[in-house]
């Protein structure tokens, strides 16, 4: 009976509807089949859900509604559930949002705004996603990124010229396509820049220095994919081509980016700041 009181209990009951957004966000996710932008979602969720530990942890959690915020909650959230019936009618970047709008007015009606901003600043990250990968296509990524991998391979040695967005080896080819140029990769470096915000206390110096060296990261780490891939088809490597050109291999190369990124973050501003908190 202990069981049933404590999931009768709002805060449960709230968990358990997050669970289960969550769990439905992912598995269209999963179905539509963008490993990129499920490693977006992956750390908008996280820090989200960070952030809501820390007010739980503090019994800070404020859920207290009206009946007209819940019945407007209830309806967003209904909205974005019957569009989930079918994976082609969920809009991953809107529907994330209208959820968390959705919890806003059902669990603390209008003030929640003010009280939960944090967490819906963080959700509408989803909306910028796409106009941040519409940005980055109209300012010729492909043309930039092959001419950093130009440049990458001509210092490590070999002998590539470029012509427009093709990378020319004496025994190979490469054409790097939109899909090649990397906005995948410096979109999500693009949002984790962002997201640390919320989760380390930075001075504004140090915001506009991660969100310059995020990106750069990024671009610079696909460059290096690209130039290896060159390589591949100079060398007439057909399966590792394959592998490092498909999702496999560029999931692989954005976690190298995020990687990099989080140890200067680790070594510049979250060590420092664990080792104040120790004195």
């Amino acid at each position: 009976m202990e069981i049933f009181e404590k999931l009768g209990k709002p805060s449960y009951l709230l968990l358990g509807i997050i669970a289960a957004i969550t769990a439905l966000h992912f598995t269209l996710l999963e179905q539509e089949g963008n490993q990129n932008l499920i490693s977006v979602s992956l750390l908008i969720w996280l820090t989200a859900a960070s952030l809501l530990w820390d007010k739980y942890q503090a019994k800070n959690l404020d859920l207290k509604s009206n009946l007209p915020s819940t019945i407007l909650g209830i309806i967003l959230i209904v909205l974005a559930l019957l569009r989930s019936i079918s994976t082609s009618g969920y809009h991953f970047f809107l529907c994330p949002f209208m959820f968390a709008i959705g919890l806003v007015l059902l669990t603390a009606s209008l003030k929640g705004f003010q009280f939960y901003r944090q967490e819906l600043y963080i959700f509408s990250l989803f909306l910028l996603y796409p106009a941040i990968m519409r940005f980055l296509g109209m300012i010729n990524m492909e043309k930039w990124t092959a001419i950093f991998s130009t440049f990458m391979l001509y210092i490590l040695g070999f002998q590539p010229y470029r012509e427009g967005v093709s990378i020319i080896l004496p025994t190979g080819r490469v054409e790097v396509l939109s899909s090649c140029a990397g906005i995948d990769i410096v979109t999500l470096m693009i949002i984790c820049s962002i997201l640390l915000f919320f989760i380390v206390p930075l001075k504004t110096s140090q915001k506009i220095l991660c969100l310059f060296l995020a990106p750069i990261i990024g671009f610079l780490v696909n460059c290096i994919r690209i130039g290896l891939l060159t390589f591949f088809v100079s060398q007439s490597a057909d399966e590792a081509f394959e592998y490092w050109h498909g999702e496999d291999g560029s999931l692989a190369f954005a976690m190298i980016s995020v990687i990099l990124f989080g140890l200067f973050c680790w070594f510049s501003y979250i060590r420092p700041l664990t080792l104040e908190t120790q004195d």
